[in-house]
């Protein structure tokens, strides 16, 4: 799988992940995509960085999701 695949099926996942919790029911479809970039760089998955080579798209997707409930909702 090559970076932009990989990348794909993160971003596929992370935003549907996202969409479904009641955190994010006021959120535009813009604002979901964006804070989709935003963990996955925050993450350290982009593309120079080489952690998304070992690591599956599910499990990064995991824990992008536990850093934005982590950041954003408790103080």
């Amino acid at each position: 799988m090559n970076y932009s695949e990989w990348k794909r099926e993160y971003l596929e996942l992370l935003i549907e992940l996202i969409k479904q919790h009641e955190y994010s029911k006021d959120y535009t479809q813009t604002y979901i995509y964006g804070l989709g970039h935003e963990l996955l760089e925050r993450s350290g998955f982009f593309e120079d960085f080489g952690h998304w080579e070992v690591t599956p798209p599910a499990q990064a997707v995991q824990e992008s999701f536990e850093l934005w409930l982590t950041d954003y909702f408790e103080d």
